[in-house]
């Protein structure tokens, strides 16, 4: 059994905070470690989201940025009241907003927010990173709410 088996069945609530830490990082190979382990991987067995999500990181890389700053926010649209989180690129200021799905301290998914709201003043922010390419309304592939 790996480190990550053993700390997911001892530790089941710490599951969203190791894969913000991952995020942060920008660390590809531990966020596929954890990832695996949410009930949406468990179920659908789809690496869509660690693909994506491995071609955001590439892209913040590009920019210079080395880590993400983590900001807490709250979705005022999508999932309105669902807590999440502001990803901030430490050196271009590009950020991506993800909220977690989690029921009975399980980590069921990671969704991309549309419209999330912070207490933080980021007023620096530059340019809106998607992870999906229907939530960018500059995309021809946008589905708007």
């Amino acid at each position: 059994m790996n480190i990550a088996s053993t700390f997911i069945k001892d530790n089941v609530n710490e599951l969203e905070n190791v894969l913000i830490d991952a995020i942060q990082r920008l660390d590809i190979e531990m966020f596929k470690e954890f990832y695996i382990h949410t009930e949406n991987y468990k179920k659908s067995k789809r690496l869509f989201l660690i693909r994506d999500m491995d071609i955001v990181f590439e892209e913040f890389k590009k920019l210079g940025d080395t880590y993400l700053e983590a900001s807490l926010g709250v979705c005022g649209r999508c999932n309105k009241g669902c807590e999440g989180y502001y990803l901030i690129g430490n050196k271009s200021r590009n950020y991506m907003n993800l909220l977690f799905d989690n029921e009975l301290e399980k980590v069921v998914d990671i969704i991309e927010c549309t419209d999330m709201k912070t207490s933080d003043k980021n007023e620096k922010l530059n340019k809106r990173v998607y992870l999906h390419e229907f939530n960018d309304p500059d995309s021809p592939n946008n589905v708007p709410f």
